[in-house]
């Protein structure tokens, strides 16, 4: 996604090329610029007739048709935009809402009915223990969640339509599954992984060291060059990969439900169960629209009658073209009336799908750092100071990094998970600005102890 001023230099917003239609439309554009200009000289010797009726009623339907079509688009675009914002509302409200309910021990009472200053001196008992492990689970898994929306996005309409993906986005999907497995220990990580059905004989290489050794030394160099340009990709059916994710965090719900029998005193009362469950269905359906989005495109007929039209009309365009009105009057004004045309089309297959690595689409990698920091933020706000220790930043590569419209230097991974870095401090990344990912975690966390003790 790219963000300009629209109050800055307008110049600049001009002539910009990346990201702008005119990479897509420029041959179609120049084909037609050369035939037009060669039939302009022809009709300035030979003055052949000239019949604008028919051009004009054309010109009029097609217009009618490409604004509908652009109309749509954009519609789907904004729609996809709020289904990304809902999805990770849902999610944030609901690892909030977790971190509120969870009962816990003698630590957390402490916390819970205003005295921080206890929390330090009291010992963590077995409820207590086990409420962070209900915490630590929620964290991971709600992350992990947010982490298959973006590797879903890469692969959704080239893979599981198309049935290949090219190798950048092969490279980008790996570290997709490197994030996960920092995140799932590797039975869960396997289950995840299953379901991706991309064809790679080492494909199944599902252990940390495996993925990590892919990367170190050699992320700023892209895929290897003995990959080859696609990858086959399985269409048969099989279970996605967000509903794995998502029978994880309803059966950590469940499991910590306390009932009427007080069967599970450290954990969330039943009455709220319902809940947790519900946000995590609503992020459901935002997860479900945004897939409907991606694999259910402009309807064919539409999109192939507009680009008929389009194609005979500047095919016919020329023909019809009165000299008489002078070069000016005649090309430049026909050359100005294709170039918006092409670029109204080009606009309009753009934001029909805004999901992906492309430069216009939404920027899911921001939402995903933000929802990082924000869990580990209700991790302290619940006064759950240990369990924010369970987690340790890791530096990314510059090719992630720069792929967000604010660079991100950092990723967060489960401390018993976690691999080594895959990125030097030295490297030509965001990340190469901080410490080491392991201290600034240390900072925050020693801020948020001396914030709990009352110092």
């Amino acid at each position: 996604m790219i963000v300009y001023s629209p109050d800055g230099d307008w110049l600049r917003v001009v002539f910009s090329c990346l990201g702008t239609t005119w990479p897509e439309i420029r041959k179609p554009f120049f084909i037609w610029a050369v035939l037009s200009l060669a039939y302009y000289v022809y009709a300035e010797e030979e003055h052949p007739p000239i019949n604008k009726d028919s051009a004009t009623i054309l010109g009029s339907a097609m217009s009618f048709l490409l604004i509908f079509r652009s109309q749509q688009a954009y519609a789907r675009y904004w729609e996809g935009r709020s289904c990304v914002s809902e999805f990770f509302a849902h999610l944030r409200d609901f690892m909030m809402m977790s971190c509120i309910h969870v009962h816990g021990g003698q630590s957390t009472m402490a916390w819970i009915s205003g005295q921080p200053t206890l929390v330090g001196t009291l010992p963590d008992d077995q409820f207590d223990q086990r409420a962070r492990e209900f915490r630590c689970n929620l964290a991971r898994y709600t992350i992990a969640y947010a982490v298959v929306m973006k590797l879903y996005s890469r692969i959704a309409l080239e893979g599981y339509c198309v049935g290949r993906i090219s190798k950048e986005t092969k490279w980008s999907v790996d570290w997709d599954r490197l994030r996960l497995r920092q995140l799932l220990n590797e039975e869960e990580f396997r289950m995840i992984d299953d379901s991706l059905q991309i064809k790679d004989e080492g494909f199944n290489k599902s252990s940390l060291a495996a993925l990590t050794s892919a990367f170190r030394g050699r992320h700023e160099s892209g895929p290897p060059s003995s990959w080859p340009d696609y990858f086959e990709v399985n269409l048969e059916r099989k279970c996605r990969m967000h509903c794995v994710i998502l029978f994880f965090l309803r059966k950590e719900v469940m499991r910590s439900a306390n009932d009427f029998a007080n069967t599970v005193p450290w954990g969330v009362k039943e009455r709220f169960a319902p809940n947790l469950t519900d946000l995590l269905a609503k992020a459901q359906k935002s997860f479900d629209m945004i897939n409907q989005i991606i694999l259910t495109p402009i309807a064919l007929p539409y999109a192939c009658l507009c680009k008929t039209l389009c194609m005979i009309w500047m095919i016919s365009n020329p023909v019809t073209l009165d000299h008489t009105l002078g070069f000016y009057g005649s090309y430049i004004t026909s050359a100005l009336i294709i170039l918006a045309l092409l670029g109204i089309d080009a606009i309009s297959t753009e934001l029909e799908n805004p999901f992906g690595d492309d430069d216009n689409d939404l920027d899911l990698l921001e939402h995903i750092n933000m929802l990082e920091t924000e869990v580990l933020e209700f991790l302290d706000l619940c006064g759950d100071n240990k369990g924010r220790r369970n987690f340790v930043w890791r530096r990314v590569p510059a090719f992630v990094a720069g792929s967000s419209v604010k660079p991100i230097a950092r990723h967060l991974a489960y401390g018993e998970l976690a691999g080594e870095e895959v990125v030097a401090s030295q490297s030509n990344t965001p990340a190469s600005s901080h410490r080491s990912s392991d201290r600034l975690l240390d900072s925050g966390r020693n801020d948020s102890e001396a914030s709990s003790r009352g110092k």
